[in-house]
């Protein structure tokens, strides 16, 4: 079972790069961590600009729901990103398992923000 989940961890990362150009040429552990890092932090900076465009067109009974509803979903998608990587956990790939998840999980977030937008 340990064998598999590793596997599986292992194949959703490179799933996760394969289509960002700059993590193309990584062939170093350090390089992969560092733009799965570096898929998280645009996702991430990508999330706060639709939270916040949302947040300024919503009534305040509204931004008061989202607010708690986006703390939740933080806390679930930081533990689930470790649950993922527990496998992995101690090991080198495990920056690049726990990155390329909350950047995958971030980009789902944001899709869904971006519908409550319009």
């Amino acid at each position: 079972m340990r064998r598999l989940s590793v596997a599986l961890l292992g194949a959703l990362f490179w799933v996760v790069p394969a289509g960002a150009d700059d993590c193309d040429s990584a062939t170093t552990q350090a390089a992969m961590n560092q733009c799965a890092a570096d898929m998280y932090a645009e996702a991430d900076k990508q999330l706060n600009l639709t939270y916040k465009n949302l947040m300024a067109k919503l009534e305040v009974s509204r931004q008061e729901a989202l607010k708690q509803a986006q703390r939740d979903w933080i806390k679930y998608r930081d533990s689930h990103c470790k649950s993922e990587a527990a496998a992995v956990q101690g090991g080198t790939l495990y920056g690049s398992v726990v990155n390329g998840c909350l950047a995958e999980e971030t980009k789902l977030r944001l899709e869904k923000l971006k519908i409550m937008e319009q």
